[in-house]
């Protein structure tokens, strides 16, 4: 609060630095741009360009990327457009204007549009386009009369004055001026006011009423002068030597001459023009840097989704050589007689059904390595290479999850006798539904959405683990293929002792499903195959599996969901007894 609201640059400087230390000491990314920006716009006051700019160009930079800075972003945008109107660059000026309006017409953040739109109206003052200037300053003026800001409503009185001074309107011009000033001085804008100031001096010089003229030049001087306002005092001080010179009083002349020069010099040189350049460009350079970094590293991305791709192929075909020669082999015994025909039919559709239960619940970890795939671009495009060994690493484990699953759902089918093994026993649900979640939370952060689990940690269940892991895995797997990047996903579980059941929840805030496919959703002769949110693609069994196994465990199993607004399913399973 001190850092913004303080008059002097020098305090707010000084503050500033206080409140950096404070959030870099405890991580508060937020604070810290926040103060980078404060700082950088004292800088500016001071009339130390390159400094100012070297701040705001941190704090974009730091934004990059982040789209609940977005709005943030946009005032940084802002800073770097005065940086630059102030050191007579209007074509950068209005670049990094428009940028910062393109970014606020998409938020709400309707004070932070009406000083950018009167700002470029001012950018285009300058390069003497006054129709878009009056067009920029009347798009700002009812916004800011909407929220009440005085400074802002002053700016555009004097703003506009200006542009009447230009147009040959100089007491229209005088009098706004002098109201702009005086909306703005019990708020203690003495950067408003100092300017102003100079410019009613500049009107009195064009009509030679030099008197009036140091009049009203000297009250910009000694105010910008007040609070080290480098520009306005340069160009109070350009303004005294030329109404002196003027005048005839030669010793004030040079006197004033001499502090213009000197204030000049300070503020906008070759060497503080190319410094401003030069960050422009290391800052457009940093953001495509990306592009560069891609094509190096692209023969190593390459080896590492071709290895990748190349085990999951491998451990998919093995899966399938193994099961189709149980299947091959069951289907020459069953032969033998027409009881074991009527048998085959029934473990054939056993086997379809294993297929796409191993269908289903592969996607989930593949799509975890493909997560996985996409961060590690992320990071070779963004220049990380430091942190691509800890994702391989990452993979590495992805890869000995999806080896353990192929390993559990193998042993399982070659229990099954054409039927789904059923063998019940005590399991402890936090360790299975745990287990579940691992095996989809990368799945989950690939598409920003919020995976959270609240459980009774001692639920005790007296069902086949195997099942119950499958029912969990389709569930969730399904709650984030159809819930949209950015969503949420909450799973649930608590105990009903007046059933003997425990109930488990998962909810999403996704697609839900349309009326129409409620009506056939749990039945098992029914196909209903729809893609995800991202395109994922689904063998449309999933659901009927889970009703399967949740009557096979002797529960039930519900769902409510409503178009656009999500699903919840809720599945009751029996307690252990004991």
């Amino acid at each position: 609060w001190l850092a913004t609201y303080s008059v002097s640059p020098d305090d707010i400087i000084k503050y500033a630095n206080k409140l950096l230390d404070l959030s870099e000491e405890s991580n508060n990314f937020e604070y810290t741009l926040k103060a980078n920006n404060i700082i950088g716009k004292a800088h500016r006051f001071k009339g130390n360009l390159g400094k100012a700019l070297e701040y705001q160009f941190k704090c974009a930079s730091g934004c990059a990327g982040k789209k609940e800075y977005f709005p943030f972003l946009a005032q940084v945008f802002l800073e770097i457009s005065i940086c630059y109107t102030q050191n007579g660059d209007s074509e950068n000026a209005l670049l990094y204007n428009n940028k910062a309006i393109h970014i606020l017409r998409k938020t709400n953040e309707r004070q932070v549009l009406a000083i950018s739109l009167l700002n470029t109206g001012y950018d285009y003052y300058l390069i003497n386009n006054y129709d878009s200037a009056i067009a920029y300053y009347n798009e700002s003026e009812p916004i800011l009369q909407k929220i009440g800001m005085t400074q802002g409503l002053a700016y555009i009185m004097g703003n506009r004055a200006l542009v009447y001074w230009k147009t040959d309107n100089r007491s229209k011009a005088k009098k706004d001026l002098l109201q702009a000033i005086e909306m703005l001085e019990p708020l203690g804008d003495r950067f408003g006011m100092s300017d102003y100031y100079n410019q009613l001096g500049n009107i009195y010089f064009e009509e030679n009423l030099f008197d009036q003229a140091i009049e009203y030049t000297m009250k910009g001087l000694e105010m910008s002068k007040s609070v080290g306002l480098k520009e306005q005092v340069r160009d109070a001080a350009k303004l005294l030597y030329q109404a002196y010179q003027k005048k005839g009083v030669y010793d004030k002349a040079l006197n004033y001459q001499t502090q213009y020069y000197a204030y000049k010099d300070s503020i906008q040189n070759l060497e503080t023009t190319q410094k401003l350049a030069n960050l422009r460009t290391e800052y457009e350079v940093g953001q495509k840097q990306t592009e560069v970094d891609l094509l190096l590293e692209q023969k190593r991305s390459n080896q590492i989704i071709m290895i990748t791709g190349g085990i999951i192929l491998l451990v998919v075909i093995c899966l399938v050589i193994v099961i189709y020669r149980y299947s091959k082999a069951k289907s020459r015994l069953n032969k033998q007689l027409e009881e074991q025909k009527n048998s085959l039919l029934v473990l054939n559709q056993t086997k379809d059904k294993f297929f796409s239960i191993i269908s289903h619940d592969l996607r989930g970890p593949v799509n975890s390595l493909s997560g996985l795939l996409n961060v590690t671009r992320h990071f070779v495009t963004n220049g990380k290479e430091n942190q691509l060994l800890d994702m391989v690493d990452k993979m590495d484990y992805s890869i000995d999850r999806l080896v353990k699953l192929l390993d559990n759902l193998l042993n399982w089918a070659l229990q099954q006798r054409g039927h789904f093994p059923y063998f019940p026993e005590k399991i402890t649900l936090k360790f299975v539904l745990m287990e579940v979640i691992d095996m989809f939370k990368d799945m989950a952060v690939s598409k920003n959405i919020s995976l959270s689990c609240e459980m009774d940690e001692s639920i005790e269940l007296y069902t086949d683990k195997n099942a119950t892991s499958t029912i969990l895995r389709n569930l969730i797997s399904n709650a984030i293929k159809f819930t949209p990047d950015g969503g949420k996903v909450a799973i649930h579980s608590q105990t009903d002792a007046a059933n003997n059941v425990a109930l488990i929840t998962v909810k999403d805030d996704g697609v839900g499903i349309p009326k129409e496919k409620l009506e056939n959703l749990f039945k098992l002769n029914e196909k209903i195959s729809t893609r995800g949110t991202s395109g994922e693609r689904g063998v449309g069994l999933g659901l009927q599996l889970v009703v399967e196994f949740v009557e096979l465990n002797k529960g039930k199993i519900d769902v409510d969901s409503e178009t656009d607004k999500g699903t919840t399913f809720t599945v009751s399973l029996p307690l252990s007894k004991n």
